[in-house]
């Protein structure tokens, strides 16, 4: 009875120890199915979301472009304004500078992508950056570039005005000023150009800050892709 009782014991702890051993298997296989498929999912939302801070990058060197333009022209205007004669050609180019102003649409599908997902990456402080940039740094940067926006309608409303000069106007395409040398009209210019010009400068160092936060945050994602790859 005594060895009955042993070996029955033996094997119900023989039992016991395998179903123990297939639970931590299963357990173990359900966990790297999990970790391969939260890895793949992560991969995906930050390659998106790489590829949107490209197309960021693009949209923002173009307004860089521009404002670097607007800056010449004013410099431009403020050298030669008080100037008795002045060149058509040379002011209707600086003007048509001057009364540019560009919108930003940021491409952020990405990011809503991960937020809908609860911002769950595996580098907390990756998660935290990408968070700022659309959040916070996207969105300030946005209403710099609309501030420069409102101060050119400003400009352009008033009928009282530059406009009273302007004889045909095709925004960010080309301008055409009636009696150029006209007094009044260099005044005008000069009252409004001189404030505009800290705004466009204050936009266009903003803008160059920016960017480069952008590329940045772009190395870090790729830095990131290359070791969830190496998993």
């Amino acid at each position: 009875m005594k060895n009955e009782t042993g070996k029955y014991l033996k094997y119900a702890i023989g039992e016991i120890v395998l179903v123990v051993i297939g639970i931590l298997i299963a357990l173990q296989i359900n966990n790297w199915n999990e970790d391969r498929k939260s890895r793949k999912t992560e991969t995906y939302v930050l390659n998106e979301i790489l590829s949107n801070l490209k197309e960021d990058a693009a949209i923002l060197n173009e307004i860089i472009d521009q404002r670097q333009l607007t800056k010449s022209s004013v410099a431009n205007m403020l050298g030669y304004l008080r100037k008795e004669n002045i060149s058509k050609d040379s002011l209707e180019k600086d003007m048509v500078n001057f009364l540019t102003f560009e919108r930003y649409f940021p491409i952020n599908n990405a990011y809503e992508i991960l937020k809908s997902k609860g911002l769950q990456l595996s580098n907390n402080n990756l998660t935290s950056k990408i968070s700022r940039y659309y959040d916070y740094e996207q969105k300030k940067m946005n209403r710099s570039i609309l501030d420069v926006e409102n101060a050119i309608l400003h400009i352009l409303e008033d009928s009282s005005g530059i406009p009273r000069f302007i004889e045909a106007l095709a925004l960010n395409q080309n301008v055409s000023i009636i009696n150029y040398n006209n007094p009044d009209l260099k005044e005008e210019l000069y009252r409004e150009i001189v404030p505009f010009k800290n705004n466009n400068i204050g936009t266009l160092n903003k803008l160059i800050v920016f960017q480069n936060l952008n590329q940045n945050l772009r190395k870090e994602i790729e830095t990131e892709l290359n070791r969830i790859m190496k998993r």
